[in-house]
């Protein structure tokens, strides 16, 4: 006879659903996605694997949103850095290098720059999600894109656009392995010349 997850209280999913966030960001950061195990997930949360599924469609499910928890937080400070001060050519390559090195420097968001883990959650995600996290971009980057049309400091081209410019600036992460060992120079040199094409001065 199979058996069926128990009902949770909503106080207890909530709760429940914390603890596997919380646990799934601790063992991503440790062990990447695929060593990352259901059943260490859900002894770690005190549910069944079976319980499991109530929560998060898939493993890789759970891993996307403690991605897309940790890009708002660096995304929410780097809008921050970016309004501060005005717009510069100089300025904007600065903060597209520092974005890059943000993104390196944590575990979770650097495992979506690495190619066999990127390619694996691509496979195993349905399309929706990465259409949201497209979304998300733009949502947050076009009224800053717009504000800069507005002031006249940046190219009046198409917002949505300049945001799939920017993001391709930085899928290149992926592809370090073939650009080679001048990689590092060559990201700062295209964070130039994206700048320079993207802001008028």
């Amino acid at each position: 006879m199979i058996r069926c997850p128990r009902k949770f209280r909503e106080e207890e999913k909530e709760t429940i659903r914390q603890t596997l966030l919380e646990t799934a960001k601790a063992m991503f950061r440790q062990y990447g996605i695929q060593k990352t195990t259901v059943a260490a997930l859900t002894e770690a949360a005190g549910i069944s694997q079976g319980a499991f599924y109530l929560f998060f469609p898939s493993k890789e499910a759970l891993f996307y949103e403690v991605f897309q928890m940790e890009e708002r937080k660096l995304r929410e400070m780097l809008l921050v850095e970016w309004t501060e001060k005005p717009l510069t050519q100089e300025r904007l390559a600065d903060l597209l290098v520092q974005a890059v090195k943000l993104i390196e420097q944590e575990p979770i968001l650097r495992l979506m720059i690495d190619r066999k883990e990127y390619e694996l959650l691509m496979r195993k995600l349905p399309p929706e999600y990465v259409d949201q996290h497209t979304t998300e971009d733009e949502d947050a980057l076009v009224p800053l894109i717009e504000k800069w049309q507005a002031e006249g400091v940046m190219v009046k081209e198409n917002p949505r656009t300049i945001v799939a410019v920017i993001r391709s600036f930085f899928l290149q992460l992926l592809y370090r392995d073939e650009i080679g060992e001048k990689f590092a120079e060559a990201l700062v040199l295209q964070a130039k010349w994206l700048a320079k094409g993207l802001v008028e001065e």
